[in-house]
């Protein structure tokens, strides 16, 4: 159904009827409009959202580069203990035996100084292992 179709298929109290609508929605919105030029210019303007377009893709608002960049700077700690939940108890519990053995390690010597030290296995494989001072070094 188009437009004329619609508008040729009402009587003409309706037609009066739409007529007087638009006209009403139209200066309302027009008064709308100024009063919230008049809002805009007295406050400041609001904060840059992202907006949801229609296809739900969502866009920021304002372009990465064009804020300011913050330097990274020791700051003061603002955390302030509040002492919530003073009235909890935590309750005392045996703690449990460590069931696993000391680990074990293999003497490993260095194949450029030579200097023999003590390594956790899996760290040491092959022939040629070298210290960490050594490491650097070609």
């Amino acid at each position: 159904m188009d437009l004329n179709n619609f508008f040729n298929s009402l009587t003409d109290e309706q037609k009066l009827q739409l007529a007087n609508a638009l006209m009403n929605s139209t200066s309302q919105q027009q008064s709308e409009k100024k009063q919230e030029d008049f809002v805009v210019k007295t406050t400041q303007p609001p904060k840059k959202t992202a907006s949801i377009g229609e296809d739900f893709i969502v866009r920021k608002a304002e372009q990465p580069s064009a804020r300011r960049k913050e330097s990274v700077k020791a700051r003061h700690n603002q955390w302030e203990d509040t002492g919530e939940f003073k009235d909890v108890h935590t309750p005392e519990y045996e703690r449990t035996p460590r069931r696993r053995e000391a680990p074990r390690k293999e003497d490993v010597e260095c194949h450029v100084c030579g200097k023999s030290f003590k390594i956790d296995p899996r760290f040491s494989y092959g022939e040629y292992y070298r210290c960490n001072r050594c490491t650097g070094k070609k």
